[in-house]
């Protein structure tokens, strides 16, 4: 592109994305015959990026991470809790608004590492956050029959322990499933899918066609698709490979693939927005040397969920109970009128640093949209071992709820 070495040039995130923007042009000079030089043409610096965040925003959501961190530092059973991440944005447009991760530094508690960046480029297993979208599955296959009431169990398939929902919830249609957190209800969906009824100790037998079905519906809400963010090097989640009926039935509950906290924003933007998804975004705008906006963003239309608009109603009101009265009371007021999901997941560390994992913990997640009469904000936020199992202790941290 005609640069000399010596030329800085922005090689990473946004100053790589948007480099033919910010960089100037050089002064031309002629060379006289006596060697001296006559300006030819004036040098002119590079256009002005304007970001999409707001930073009162910003600074709050960083420091409101920074002191939960220290409060819940405070509490039993958080010995593997280090670092939370968080992301706040206009739903309609896929604009960032502020994006944080802090990182306690070992062994020294009040000391913090700026880490946001692992919003794009780490993934976690996030838990029961995606029941939305895995609602939309049985929507799209018409194995979720609405209003109809089923009584939470649990489910046993053959070989396979056990697997129930975190405790007794009763009868439950779709939209109380989503308030809940019924597992179970989820698992009813994944056997249905594959063409089978539920019995005690079956064999389920999935194969890879339907593994398919729920991971094609995520990809369309941004769960397991890079977000089109203008952040050079986004990572996508990992994608497991092994095949299982026990395996399927996690995946349903977001224990197996794993994903961003910017994928999780994505996906509650398009909860939002009936099924589009669309890119998410720092720039706002750019501005030339006369501070004239040359180019303004707009969003690109990624996917589109082919669901009526109808059963989004039905997820929003069950991701609205969450919140009024259920999984995620108390997080928002309800002044607010929000809507969101509450995840919980199992997850492991490596506590000793040897390499390998070996504690159990605990990862918790939330995501939200709010106020619902306009849509102004959505919010992401994702938690990795705040708590762990050791077998006496299992005491989980209001975490996300204080943030």
């Amino acid at each position: 592109k005609g640069y000399a070495l010596n030329d800085t040039v922005g090689i990473s995130y946004l100053e790589q994305q948007y480099e033919d923007y910010l960089k100037g042009e050089k002064a031309v000079y002629f060379v006289n015959a006596d060697k001296s030089l006559s300006l030819h043409q004036e040098a002119k610096r590079g256009n002005d990026l304007v970001l999409s965040i707001d930073i009162d925003l910003q600074l709050l959501l960083e420091n409101t991470i920074k002191e939960t961190l220290l409060r819940v530092k405070k509490m039993p059973n958080t010995e593997f809790l280090k670092e939370s991440y968080a992301v706040i944005g206009n739903p309609s447009t896929g604009a960032i608004l502020a994006i944080a991760g802090e990182r306690i530094l070992a062994g020294q508690i009040d000391t913090f590492q700026e880490v946001s960046v692992n919003t794009i480029l780490s993934s976690f297993t996030v838990g029961s956050i995606v029941k939305g979208a895995s609602h939309t599955v049985g929507y799209l296959n018409g194995v979720i029959e609405l209003d109809k009431k089923i009584k939470d169990s649990c489910v046993k398939l053959y070989l396979n322990p056990e697997k129930c929902s975190y405790k007794e919830l009763g009868y439950l249609d779709d939209i109380t499933a989503l308030k809940w957190s019924s597992n179970y209800y989820q698992f009813l969906t994944a056997i249905k899918l594959a063409g089978k009824k539920y019995s005690y100790n079956m064999k389920l037998e999935a194969g890879e066609d339907v593994f398919q079905k729920y991971r094609s519906v995520f990809a369309m809400y941004g769960l397991g698709s890079l977000t089109g963010i203008d952040l050079p090097n986004e990572k996508n989640g990992m994608i497991g490979k092994t095949l299982s009926d026990d395996l399927l039935l996690n995946l349903t509950i977001g224990q197996y693939d794993t994903y961003t906290p910017v994928q999780l924003l994505q996906y509650m933007n398009t909860i939002s927005s009936n099924g589009k998804r669309y890119s998410l975004s720092f720039m706002k705008e750019i501005r030339n040397n006369q501070n004239e906006v040359i180019h303004t963003y707009e969003p690109s239309l990624l996917s589109e969920v082919p669901l009526d608009g109808s059963y989004y109603n039905r997820i929003r009101e069950g991701f609205r109970q969450v919140l009024y009265n259920g999984t995620g009371s108390g997080y928002v007021s309800r002044e607010i009128s929000a809507y969101g999901k509450t995840g919980t997941s199992e997850s492991f560390y490596d506590a000793n640093s040897d390499g390998r994992v070996d504690t159990k913990t605990i990862s918790s997640t939330f995501a939200m949209i709010g106020p619902a009469k306009n849509n102004s904000y959505s919010l992401a936020i994702v938690t990795p071992n705040l708590s762990h199992y050791d077998g006496v202790k299992d005491y989980t941290a209001p975490f996300n709820r204080y943030i």
